[in-house]
């Protein structure tokens, strides 16, 4: 690992799965900040569904906060130089633009559950990786 990337914070982007725990363990053995953040996808209101409440975002982002509280645990002593952030994001390049304002250019996370066998792809590993950052997807 080059001298420049232990100086910057790296992007956890946590799911409550195996997976998104043996990413948060694997950046956390870094030994650098870590700025982990749980998605909260808001959906935009289309012709279809003229019905908006804002119950579901509300339920969804309490998901994340506690997503985030579970990182929090997972990290034990390690957790007070972290970052923890809950991002509201429309579409998965919503995170890629977060980021690298924030200056963050290396992110990991878990990979996605395989339904029947078939892994679905990542579309926030895609958005990561096309903006430039640096993608570790945990198995």
């Amino acid at each position: 690992m080059s001298s420049v990337m232990s100086d910057q914070s790296v992007l956890v982007v946590f799911r409550e799965q195996a997976s998104g725990h043996r990413a948060l363990e694997a950046a956390a053995g870094l030994g650098v900040p870590l700025t982990v953040v749980a998605l909260a996808p808001k959906e935009e209101p289309s012709s279809r569904c003229g019905v908006r409440t804002g119950a579901l975002d509300e339920a969804i982002r309490d998901s994340a906060m506690r997503e985030l509280a579970s990182a929090r645990a997972l990290l034990g002593a390690r957790a007070g130089a972290a970052r923890f952030v809950v991002l509201q994001t429309s579409r998965d390049e919503d995170l890629a633009a977060w980021a690298a304002a924030a200056g963050l250019r290396r992110a990991l996370l878990g990979a996605r559950r395989a339904v029947f066998g078939l892994r679905p792809r990542d579309g926030v590993a895609r958005a990561l990786a096309r903006a430039g950052f640096e993608v570790s997807v945990i198995d």
